[in-house]
């Protein structure tokens, strides 16, 4: 099955000026949400994270999925940078008419309308974009419009076109704030999160209790190879493009256990769920975390004969194929000097814009 997903062009138009223009200086905001007073109010954050943020995703997408889809409506608003065209030309961004279904993704848009609008303030402001662009085809509240309706619109068409969504950073925050859920029947995100974890608990396990040295960059892998292989930021889509074909069979992995996904095949979706808890209980043993009950075995080392704890067979296989290549991932550099690299490419690696991304992408062990 096509393992493909739905981007959002505000996305790729951060990450065309990213690369066009370098990193932003200024502040960008987002939504947070205040329960308690039933509001909500705009947070500043670094511009350059967001591009940073939608970079990095776009990269996981370009390597792990067959296709980005992107409404076609939307696309000037990055089709001017060349290296995205590369990844048009190569068939991964594949611009796509939505709105030619217009009355299918008006319903489910509405109800994640409803669902986003979980303070009063906002909902009272959603409404008064409606009522504004219907009469003058203007929103007075246009950032809301953009985040909260433009959203909505994209979870629709995740939902009425069965995909996968990667939001925009600024989106991404306000689903969560809200408490929206994106399906979990994509082999992609489970993989990731697996990563993830397993790397998060690789960096528990060597941190430094220090409070004060407790920041560690916390990211996905491909983003960080990605960067170890370029050398500027101009290289970075067509390196993309390049590790893509190299992790042609995971892809292909990632397709069947998709449509076991789609299927709702017990059987199937549990042949592809145990080679992912192969690869969890792989490295707990590499990183020390052995189950007690584990089985002894034998090994020989010369003339010796040595009692061992763990799951030889479990851990032969570990080494060949999918196995191998996800474990790679998850034990691959942390990706602390990489940012930094990364960070060169713009000349921001000493600088106040540097600082903020690096913040961003770290995570406090105390």
């Amino acid at each position: 099955m096509s393992q493909s997903v739905i981007s959002d062009n505000w996305s790729l138009q951060n990450i065309s000026e990213l690369l066009l223009n370098g990193m932003e200086d200024g502040e960008g905001q987002y939504i947070k949400i205040d329960r308690e007073n039933d509001s909500y109010e705009y947070k500043k954050i670094s511009e350059a994270v967001i591009q940073t943020e939608a970079l990095f995703d776009f990269i996981t997408d370009i390597i792990l999925r067959d296709q980005i889809i992107v409404d076609e409506k939307f696309t000037q608003a990055w089709k001017q940078y060349s290296s995205l065209d590369k990844a048009v030309n190569a068939g991964v961004i594949n611009p796509f008419p939505f709105l030619i279904d217009y009355e299918k993704l008006t319903e489910p848009r509405n109800e994640f309308v409803d669902r986003l609008c979980v303070t009063s303030e906002l909902r009272t402001h959603h409404e008064e974009n409606s009522i504004g662009w219907e009469k003058y085809k203007n929103t007075p509240h246009n950032y809301l419009s953009q985040t909260l309706w433009g959203g909505a619109g994209m979870l629709a068409r995740g939902f009425v076109y069965e995909k996968g969504y990667t939001p925009h950073p600024v989106r991404k925050r306000l689903f969560l704030a809200a408490g929206i859920t994106l399906p979990s029947e994509d082999a992609v995100i489970q993989l990731n999160n697996v990563i993830t974890e397993k790397r998060a608990k690789m960096s528990s396990v060597n941190i430094n209790h220090d409070e004060l040295h407790s920041l560690t960059i916390n990211m996905l892998p491909l983003p960080i190879q990605v960067i170890q292989e370029s050398n500027s930021a101009d290289e970075m889509i067509s390196v993309a493009l390049q590790l893509r074909d190299e992790y042609q069979e995971l892809r292909n992995w990632l397709g069947c256990y998709q449509q076991a996904l789609s299927d709702g095949s017990y059987k199937d979706i549990l042949k592809f769920k145990k080679i992912l808890l192969s690869i969890s209980q792989y490295i707990d043993s590499k990183i020390g975390i052995i189950d007690s009950n584990s089985p002894t075995f034998t090994a020989s080392i010369g003339v010796l004969k040595v009692a061992l704890k763990g799951q030889p067979v479990n851990a032969l296989k570990n080494q060949f194929g999918v196995r191998s290549m996800v474990n790679n991932l998850i034990v691959s550099r942390t990706g602390n000097s990489d940012l930094k690299k990364f960070l060169n490419f713009f000349g921001q690696k000493k600088t106040t814009v540097g600082l903020n991304v690096l913040e961003n992408f770290a995570k406090s062990s105390a």
